[in-house]
């Protein structure tokens, strides 16, 4: 929708208008003739409305993805096999949902200015507050709360957090080179198989992630010398009379 809009404004417009020389909106406008095309041969199963509802229902999507996520995350850390406590999807979750939805946007434009700067401070800070989520629906905290304790719970393992995000990031080019097979093949099996084999690996990179953060929030347990009868001195007591020689 959005091509087509712009698309329908460039031919609506003359080079006049766009201060342009002719041969460069000709070609402008064949490239965007060209890629609504290949959008439109690509997207099967796109509706035909408005940018702006669209706009909406994606709105509305990601809200729903953000509170889907915070539910994933609690069953994730917790121990129940059997079972799923109906407080993990009830507890402060229109709260929670706000907050991830909130942090994740704040936190993803953080990562996008590190990237301009030589990348590497991006990098940093997509590391840094790799655990937003998992502070937000386990912790019940706000996202400035949850910035500042994945920080603090990154610090001291930031190589071994990026190597695993790396892993997870490896992981996930799986969907495109599934959706380029089928997309060979049909553009209908591809935007069928693409969305399953993307809900997959989300759902197992959630759960990675979510027992990573459990296993660096708990403590260290120093091991304690364990005692035996038979490591108990004998003689550590008063001495009696059977015990002195005659």
């Amino acid at each position: 929708g959005l091509l087509e809009a712009i698309l329908e404004f460039m031919q609506s417009a003359s080079t006049s208008e766009l201060g342009i020389p002719q041969s460069e909106y000709d070609q402008a406008l064949e490239q965007l003739r060209n890629t609504a095309q290949q959008t439109r041969q690509t997207s099967p199963l796109a509706l035909n409305i408005p940018a702006g509802v669209a706009a909406a229902g994606l709105l509305v999507l990601a809200i729903v993805s953000e509170a889907v996520s915070i539910v994933a995350i609690r069953v994730f850390a917790t121990d129940e096999t059997e079972t799923m406590p109906r407080d993990l999807t009830t507890r402060n979750i229109v709260l929670a949902t706000l907050n991830g939805f909130i942090g994740g946007i704040v936190v993803s434009a953080l990562i996008l200015v590190g990237f301009v700067f030589l990348i590497i401070p991006g990098i940093f800070l997509a590391v840094a507050f790799y655990f937003l989520r998992q502070e937000i629906a386990l912790n019940d905290k706000n996202f400035v709360q949850a910035m500042a304790d994945s920080w603090r719970v990154t610090k001291g393992h930031r190589i071994t957090v990026f190597a695993l995000a790396l892993v997870l990031v490896l992981i996930a080019q799986l969907e495109a080179m599934v959706g380029s097979a089928f997309g060979e093949l049909s553009p209908l099996a591809s935007a069928l198989v693409t969305p399953v084999v993307g809900g997959i690996l989300g759902v197992f990179g959630a759960a990675v992630v979510t027992r990573a953060y459990v296993q660096l929030q708990e403590p260290d347990l120093e091991a304690e010398p364990e005692t035996s009868d038979e490591q108990t001195d004998p003689y550590d007591a008063a001495l009696g009379a059977d015990d002195i020689p005659e």
